[in-house]
């Protein structure tokens, strides 16, 4: 037996009318090929239709830059005014039409009207487009680019009231006299000026067309590869679904890690628009194409001024002040691509080179000068000072480019490698997730390390990446504890220490390690900063383990701060990196909506920056906070990008528990299937050791979905087990939560009380109070953690609380308070994206709904009207409305008519006579 739902629409994903998997399995696109669903622009529609309806406006002109969506928007403005029976047409305007005198509107024009007489030729078109007391509604695409002819016969139709003018202008054009002209009738004309689509927008097209949730690195590398406009975004969708790099993994659409392919109109697209800037300029968009960034000197050596003015006018560069730094770039990623496959070899050759002697002519004086020479040269040569290589690829780590970093090292031959370099490459392999290499160049830098600070570096790169590689630490904490044995260095080897330490503590053994830790200050030092940054995050995610809350949240916010002034270093991970131990202690602290943001606002940050070890550790958090405030499809796209980064990466340090909130959310929400085909690979991976028990609640909630509580609660009481033995506090007290949910909060509430008071987290005793109140049947208790609940942001399971107290009142038989109850789990359910549990069942069909009658009465009471004003509405008595009204008040558990409107939010409608 499945677990009902709150509401018949919150069911499992809907069939998609997009597309359908192919014998080869690649997902075919279908209904959305053609035209795309009209997203960010309701306003703009809404102003149309008052003012198409209230007839002030005789012109409405839309601007924006090629591809915002000016022709998509305007056509929904001709469809509304075709809805509305207005007589409508169509004309486009092009370079070709305008060759012929009135060629773009000819079709529009009756046939064999003779404009060589102006005035009969006006009056014959003005009769033939004319409606009774309605002007025509005509729709010009391309405006900028009509004839003369044709713009001042429009602009006569228009002035005489024979027709109402929509027009389409691009900007960034030479500036237009027909357009210019319909702007100058001032209030009749009204402009609309379109930008790009912002990323909430791209965000909910994406999902409208695909029809599902999209992971937030398909999210941002489709946004930055289109820059919001809507037309190249359509394109690239296209490209990476008919390519493979858009598809659907476990639910949920995400991107490879490989670029997006450019279809081949997109392409035309892009070359027809860099032709049509002067041939001179050719060579300075060939420089920024490879070079990406020039100084407008460099820029204006390689073009005239007002040639570079010309390409900024028309979007294709961009010209930015920094400082006193001006820097000239192209305005969109994707110019460089269609620029670089026009460009041959040899000229690629010539541009790399002459960049690089024009840099080091001035003496490699800025920051990212020695970067940009060395890749130049590598890109040019195949080589370079190796010297100039390490410090490039240093410069590439500290901007997290590590893909970048790996490429400059590669080129350093084998005998011109120093322990720092080899550190160096072994840290960009280990961030891209390629760990056995890591090992192999690590293991040869720790041969050559000759001193204790070459041996700590390498020590700790060394362990940090078999920890990531191997989910058991002991192979790890070995090697810290080999080198610590070569130190001469007593304070260098209590850094080893504490990375062993740090490692026992998220690998399943907080206790223990968090006493090794005991030694690392909770302030960061002045020297070996590095060290205290990788341990503090493991130290402020123990604390939370054992249920040291407010401390973790102290010290993570202390790290957090510290590394977010340092940057990443060269063997420092991404700043993000300290989010995930804070949003950890906040969702403990009962924070769980600021954990979100927190989660969410680091994720944005990190999605630039290639380190997937950071990208999973954070979705993890992402997810979990997400799963806590009850959001599961939500929480199912992070636990979906964490799986998609380890099965790219081989990183499964974190993996089982992404695998296992991959299948509870799939189960909560009654994706039993999907739930059902993650078992065989959840089991094929080792735990982690971190937040011991957590690992078993997908399988625990596929097993409540199938309807096997008892089988559920089993498994869940063993999770319960291991968390207790490891001393994880918080995960057993969400598992023991877990349990009584599922029917059992007997056996669970002495616990649950215990482990109250062993830390100083609030959501551990709030969760104490839920379960206590669940196993006394008590309705009071429930709804105070209800309210106590949701002010957590734990949004599930304060509906299930108030779902509970319905539930007991409705025995004690108070149908008041079962109904105020039940409306409050039905508002809070519906905020958990069609989460399915059995508490939450019970409140299906729990409330009666009004009949036809009482709803009317209610809604007229709730808009203010009295008993006497809805009696003479109704042709009813006073008396029969006070008596519907109190009948009212009971179903929906109000008192008063100031309550109406809220209840009336949650009153189904209902067929009852």
């Amino acid at each position: 037996m499945t677990l009902p739902t709150v509401r018949q629409g919150h069911a499992r994903e809907r069939t998609r009318s997009m597309g359908d998997l192919s014998a080869s399995g690649r997902y075919v696109m279908q209904s959305w090929e053609g035209r795309w669903p009209l997203v960010g622009r309701q306003s703009h529609l809404d102003s149309f239709r008052r003012e198409l309806l209230a007839g002030r406006i005789r012109g409405w002109l839309i601007c924006g830059p090629a591809g915002a969506g000016k022709t998509r928007l305007t056509e929904e403005f001709l469809g509304l005014a075709a809805a509305s029976k207005r007589r409508t047409a169509k004309a486009v305007a092009s370079r070709a039409a305008a060759q012929v005198p009135l060629g773009a509107i000819a079709h529009i024009l009756p046939a064999g009207v003779d404009m060589s007489d102006p005035v009969q030729g006006f009056h014959a078109v003005a009769q033939s487009l004319s409606e009774p007391a309605r002007p025509t509604i005509v729709l010009v695409d391309d405006l900028h680019m009509l004839d003369s002819s044709s713009a001042a016969l429009l602009g006569q139709l228009l002035d005489s009231g024979t027709i109402s003018l929509i027009g389409t202008a691009r900007t960034g054009e030479q500036p237009s006299d027909v357009v210019d002209g319909l702007l100058q009738r001032g209030d009749h004309i009204s402009r609309t000026d379109l930008d790009h689509m912002a990323r909430d927008q791209v965000e909910e097209l994406l999902q409208r067309v695909l029809d599902g949730p999209v992971s937030r690195r398909a999210l941002h590398t489709l946004y930055g590869a289109s820059d919001g406009n809507p037309l190249f975004l359509r394109e690239l969708v296209l490209g990476a679904i008919a390519g493979e790099k858009l598809t659907l993994q476990d639910g949920v659409w995400d991107t490879s890690e490989e670029p997006l392919p450019v279809t081949p109109h997109l392409r035309d697209l892009i070359a027809g628009r860099i032709a049509s800037s002067p041939p001179a300029v050719r060579p300075l968009l060939e420089s920024l194409a490879f070079c990406h960034t020039l100084s407008l000197a460099d820029a204006t050596a390689l073009a005239d001024r007002s040639d570079l003015e010309h390409l900024e006018r028309s979007g294709i560069v961009e010209i930015s002040v920094q400082g006193a730094r001006v820097t000239v770039a192209l305005a969109h990623p994707l110019y460089a691509e269609v620029i670089a496959a026009e460009t041959s070899a040899l000229r690629r050759y010539d541009l790399a080179l002459r960049q690089a002697e024009r840099i080091e002519s001035h003496g490699l004086r800025r920051r990212d000068d020695a970067l940009h020479v060395a890749s130049w040269r590598l890109a040019a040569t195949g080589t370079a000072a190796p010297e100039l290589l390490r410090q490039a690829a240093a410069i590439a780590m500290n901007s997290n480019d590590h893909e970048h970093a790996i490429e400059l090292l590669s080129a350093i031959k084998t005998d011109q490698h120093t322990t720092e370099s080899r550190v160096l490459l072994g840290r960009a392999f280990m961030h891209t997730g390629q760990l056995e290499r890591a090992e192999a160049v690590l293991a040869e830098a720790d041969a050559q390390a000759g001193n204790d600070h070459e041996k700590i570096i390498t020590a700790t790169t060394r362990c940090t990446n078999l920890f990531w590689a191997d989910p058991d630490p002991a192979r790890a904490v070995a090697v810290c504890a080999a080198a610590r044995a070569t130190l001469s260095d007593r304070s260098a080897a209590q850094q080893l220490r504490l990375m062993e330490g740090a490692m026992l503590t998220v690998g399943g053994s907080p206790v223990p390690g968090l006493q090794i830790l005991d030694d690392l200050p909770d302030d960061p030092p002045q020297e070996d900063l590095d060290v205290w940054l990788a341990t503090i995050t493991a130290k402020t995610s123990g604390l939370t383990f054992v249920g040291s809350v407010e401390r973790a949240r102290t010290l993570s916010e202390r790290a957090k701060a510290a590394h977010e002034a340092v940057g990443e270093g060269k063997l420092l991970p991404h700043p993000a990196m300290q989010v995930a131990p804070l949003a950890l202690a906040l969702m403990e602290v009962g924070e769980i909506d600021q954990a979100r943001r927190l989660c969410l606002s680091a994720a944005d940050s990190l999605q630039a920056a290639h380190s997937p070890v950071t990208r999973q550790f954070l979705a993890f958090e992402s997810a979990r906070a997400e799963w806590l405030a009850g959001r599961p499809v939500s929480a199912r796209r992070w636990y979906a990008e964490g799986v998609a980064t380890a099965r790219t990466y081989h990183l499964d340090r974190v993996t089982r528990l992404h695998m296992s909130g991959l299948m509870a959310c799939a189960a909560l929400t009654g994706d039993i299937d999907t739930a059902a085909s993650l078992v065989t690979d959840y089991e094929d991976i080792a735990a982690s050791g971190g937040l011991t028990g957590e690992e078993s609640l997908g399988i625990a909630w596929l097993h409540a979905a199938r309807g096997e509580l008892s089988r559920a609660r089993d498994l869940l009481r063993h999770a319960a087990d291991r968390a207790r033995r490891t001393g994880h506090l918080v995960s057993e007290a969400l598992v023991l939560t877990d349990i009584a949910r599922l029917g059992d909060p007997k056996t669970v509430q002495e616990r649950l009380t215990v482990l109250s008071t062993q830390g100083d987290g609030a959501f551990t005793p709030a969760r104490a109070r839920f379960v206590t109140a669940l196993a006394d049947k008590d309705p009071q208790g429930l709804m105070a953690s209800s309210e106590e609940l949701e002010h957590m942001g734990a949004q599930l399971l304060a509906a299930e609380s108030a779902a509970a107290a319905a539930d007991a009142w409705r025995r004690r038989g108070d149908a008041r308070k079962v109904t105020a109850a039940t409306a409050d789990a039905t508002r809070l359910a519906d905020l958990c994206e069609g989460a399915r549990t059995p508490i939450l069942s019970t409140i299906a069909g729990a409330v009666e709904p009004l009949t036809k009658r009482e709803q009317e009465i209610a809604l007229l009471a709730a808009s203010g009207k009295t008993s006497k004003a809805i009696s003479q509405h109704l042709t009813l008595s006073v008396r029969t409305v006070d008596n519907h009204l109190q009948r009212i008040y009971l179903k929906l558990g109000v008192r008063s008519r100031g309550d109406l409107a809220l209840a009336l939010k949650h009153e189904e409608p209902s067929d009852r006579a």
